[in-house]
């Protein structure tokens, strides 16, 4: 039996998680390539806040991270969490 470990998880910091404009973007970004948030999860602990998106786009499946003082991240394969980062950054 052959095992295939998992892709390994990337991991993009666009900018601060307090940026209306950036998220706008992402948003407009999604739409754009037909996808979608499918889920968001929302939690606090002490005074982090995190707030997950699940983005589901024909290329794959991502995800948008906002953390308290660590910012918008994008996590997935390299390949679709580097392109989508570029279109968002613009």
């Amino acid at each position: 039996m052959t095992h295939t470990a998992p892709p390994r998880m990337h991991e993009i910091i666009l900018g601060s998680e307090t940026d209306d404009a950036l998220f706008d973007r992402l948003c407009e970004t999604i739409r754009s390539l037909h996808g979608s948030i499918s889920d968001t999860e929302w939690v606090l602990g002490g005074s982090q806040e995190v707030t997950t998106y699940k983005i589901v786009l024909t290329s794959g499946v991502l995800e948008a991270v906002a953390e308290t003082d660590m910012g918008l991240i994008f996590r997935g394969p390299k390949d679709l969490v580097e392109a989508l980062a570029n279109i968002v950054a613009g």
